[in-house]
């Protein structure tokens, strides 16, 4: 039976297992085969003919018996060709994964074994990924419904921690098969154990809450963020955790010599300023441990002037102390910080780069491996295909053979790859291609044969593509925006009629901005105009912006929303930054920041995420209402019961009784205005000076986490300046761009799937090819201006970054420098 051969298939050799799986293969259903395969509907599966092969055919590949049943099964396997193509498949997949970790940084993984845990994870990583990135993020969501929280949006116990057990199986799930496709080296794999320790202990401890019914202090919720950050799809996310655990050794080098200047100052501060016999002294250094407070306090300049105000008034000499300390800790110190971090930070992306080379080569060295034929030594066009299907199934056929023709363009044998031309494979699928027409290579998105519509779009694209339509469109948006701040200065209140800027003229500007999308959209086309950003941006300020004119004129009332309408025409003016090169560098470097912004946007969040469980955990039970009676800052938590008194503190709102309270709470932290008011409330609450740990922990690594993002801001700035050095225009544009030519009759032999009829339908606007004609289509391929590319370009040039990619063993250092580019 089915279940009787998967038994024993686990006890097989490698050899027969997989002989095992061809014939299973040709007994289940063929839709089944196919999911189980990977293989899209509709496609046909080569060598599927092979199962309807008899004995004499196929011929007897032998018997074999378990040893672990109980009753020994006798199975006989057929299906050699089935056999090649469920390697094929496996292969593909596999080749795919060392592409993905050379390009995400992570090291290659050692040769999987096949048994069928193995190839289950191998047919199905992406679903099980998926499965893993939502159950983490639902782990991270029940923080918001698990007490204490808003009553609104509390969960029974039983429900929730329900739903926490049901996500940490399938984070056990993955991670275990993770451990047993690499089980020879499972010690080795320290992240993955530890993983998997933190899920047992969470699952044990859901239970025991579930058990009871009833919640108790859970520290351990606060490391729920790590199943986030192990996903395969937070690769940005633990690489800049990466570079942040290398750039901390000289911030805890520069916060060791700031502590130990808070400490001599606070002694001498306390000497000094402190209480004598006949002084009480200032009120801020009344102790060692209040001097030591205060002055790290100080370091923020959340209390200044008010620590000094004091002393001030008794000695004016007294001022010394407190200018010489924010000289040497706040301008000097910090500043060092900044410098050391930067320093660290741009040999970590030397690096970092460096290492990405030589990566990529051996994940592309590694991925050949497994595609090469065992009789040619080379790539064919099938297996090439069936890997481009796994690492980019979005790329599409077309595509896929402009990648081949650009690996191939300058081989004798442009119907195989060899090693040296594989290693460029990382360098093809940065291309983003458009099909060019006309000898001068300008872009025409109209394929028919209507002379005339030909000639509009034609005369259209040239108008749209002017600087004259360019600075028009400037032009514009600045009256626009003149006329916008004019309104708003002679207006006294927002709901008031408006005498500029009224609907009239609103509805002038609106029909100048309908016209340039239709201007566009007629030269551009619907692929060309969508794939600039700030046309996108222009649309959907354009359509925001009609919406709301057709309400002002439809008998809605929108009167109130009147301000809110102005403020989305003022968005416009952001068009106006492109007209000056320092403003588009700005621009520039925000879009080579992007990656890296978002990643530390992410870390942020967790961080944030962590303290408010903690902080959660540890005063939620505070009440922070009229809660300092009698301190220094009472009049920040007094509040009157008259609603509309005019002494009212808000401040006991800075509290942590639900997880998006707390989220609030920590953003004030991180501003550092006012947040030792928010600390020594809680340190009255509580009753220990201790709190203050809590607080102090949250403000230096946050500091920590701001300074390796003003690094990565300022190497971001100076690497376009050594970019621009490094490459002039003209060689900038022929590394950046290629044109690559298919004939026809390449095209018309790409598979005609509904998928790959989709896809190009999206992505091109290909013409009609006549059967037999000889059209030829010229393809330009450009590379994205920001990123890894520009920077490999720079790094690879370098002797020690070539002799690694010469050690990866793939093509030699020339090949390597070709790579990097």
């Amino acid at each position: 039976s089915l279940l009787q051969e998967i038994c024993v298939m686990e006890n097989l050799s490698s050899k027969a297992r997989s002989r095992l799986f061809s014939e299973l293969s040709c007994h289940l259903q063929v839709k089944d085969v196919h999911s189980f395969l990977g293989i899209e509907d509709g496609e046909e599966a080569p060598g599927q003919e092979l199962c309807d092969m008899s004995d004499e055919e196929t011929g007897s590949l032998g018997q074999y018996s378990s040893p672990v049943c109980k009753n020994p099964v006798t199975i006989s396997i057929r299906g050699t060709g089935k056999d090649i193509y469920m390697q094929d498949v496996l292969n593909f997949k596999e080749a795919s994964i060392y592409l993905e970790e050379g390009a995400d940084f992570e090291p290659p993984h050692p040769p999987w074994d096949r048994s069928i845990l193995t190839i289950l994870l191998l047919l199905h990583r992406k679903w099980l990924y998926a499965m893993d990135m939502v159950a983490a993020l639902m782990l991270l969501l029940l923080g918001l419904c698990e007490a204490p929280c808003l009553p609104s949006l509390e969960l029974p116990v039983l429900v929730h921690t329900g739903v926490e057990v049901g996500c940490l199986t399938i984070t056990l799930l993955v991670v275990m098969l993770k451990i047993r496709t690499r089980w020879r080296t499972a010690w080795g794999q320290r992240r993955d154990l530890a993983k998997l320790v933190l899920t047992l202990v969470l699952i044990a401890e859901a239970v025991f809450v579930m058990v009871r019914r009833k919640p108790h202090w859970r520290f351990t919720r606060a490391l729920r963020p790590v199943f986030l950050i192990e996903n395969h799809f937070m690769t940005g996310v633990r690489r800049f955790l990466r570079q942040l655990m290398e750039s901390l050794p000289p911030i805890l080098d520069i916060m060791g010599l700031m502590m130990f200047m808070i400490t001599i100052y606070s002694v001498l501060g306390f000497y000094l300023l402190g209480p004598t016999e006949n002084s009480p002294g200032s009120p801020f250094f009344q102790s060692l441990t209040d001097s030591m407070v205060n002055l790290f306090v100080l370091l923020t300049t959340a209390n200044f002037p008010d620590i000094m105000m004091p002393s001030y008034n008794e000695n004016m000499a007294y001022t010394i102390f407190f200018i010489s300390y924010l000289s040497i800790n706040l301008y000097f110190l910090m500043n060092l910080m900044l410098t050391v971090v930067y320093k660290t930070f741009a040999d970590v992306e030397e690096k970092k780069f460096s290492t990405l080379i030589a990566g990529k080569a051996e994940a592309a060295s590694k991925a050949f491996s497994l595609l090469k034929s065992s009789e040619t030594g080379v790539v064919e066009y099938s297996s090439f295909r069936g890997l481009m299907k796994e690492y980019q199934p979005m790329r599409g056929d077309v595509d896929t053979l402009l990648i081949w023709k650009f690996l191939t363009r300058a081989s004798s044998k442009p119907d195989s790859l060899t090693s040296a031309e594989f290693s460029l494979v990382y360098q093809a699928i940065s291309f983003k291609w458009n099909l060019l027409s006309g000898k001068e290579g300008v872009t025409c998105w109209y394929r028919g044969s209507n002379k005339v519509l030909v000639k509009i779009v034609t005369s259209v694209s040239s108008f749209v593509s002017s600087k004259g339509f360019e600075f028009a469109v400037y032009g514009l948006v600045g009256l626009n925006t003149a006329l916008l701040v004019l309104q708003a200065g002679l207006i006294q209140t927002t709901d008031q009629d408006h005498i500029v800027y009224n609907t009239e003229v609103g509805l002038v500007f609106m029909l100048l901005y309908v016209a340039e999308v239709v201007l566009k959209l007629l030269g551009m086309g619907l692929r060309g105009y969508l794939s600039c950003p700030w046309n996108i941006f222009d649309l959907l300020v354009t359509t925001t912006s009609l919406i709301s004119l057709v309400l002002v004129f439809s008998s809605y009332d929108v009167e109130e929303h009147m301000s809110t309408i102005v403020v989305l025409r003022l968005v416009r003016v952001l068009r106006l930054f492109r007209m000056k090169k320092r403003f588009r560098d700005v621009f520039g470097t925000a879009v080579i920041l992007l990656p890296h912004l978002v990643s530390t946007v992410i870390v942020l969040q967790l961080l944030y995420y962590f303290f408010a469980i903690i902080g959660m955990e540890l005063f939620s039970s505070y009440d922070l209402l009229n809660c300092c009676k009698g301190s220094p800052i009472e009049s920040f938590y007094f509040h009157h019961p008259e609603p509309h008194a005019v002494l009212h503190g808000f401040y006991f709102m800075n509290n942590f009784h639900s997880l998006p309270e707390a989220a609030i709470t920590l953003f004030e932290l991180t501003v550092v205005n006012n947040w030792s008011i928010i600390m020594e409330a809680h340190v009255i609450v509580t009753g220990t000076g201790w709190t203050r740990l809590y607080f102090i922990i949250f403000y230096l690594l946050t500091l920590v986490v701001l300074t390796i993002v003003v690094a990565a801001i300022l190497e971001a700035f100076l690497f376009r300046i050594q970019y621009k050095k490094a490459l002039k225009k003209e060689d900038e544009s022929g590394q950046l761009a290629v044109t690559v030519n298919i004939s026809s009759a390449e095209l018309s032999s790409l598979p005609h799937s509904l998928p790959s009829r989709l896809l190009s339908k999206l992505k091109y606007s290909l013409p009609r090819l006549e059967p037999g004609s000889d059209t030829l289509l010229t393809f330009r391929g450009d590379k994205r201006q920001g990123g890894p590319e520009r920077s490999c370009s720079i790094f690879s040039t370098r002797p020690e970054v070539l002799g690694q990619i010469a050690s990866a063993g793939v093509g030699g250092g020339r090949v390597g420098h070709r790579a990097g580019v």
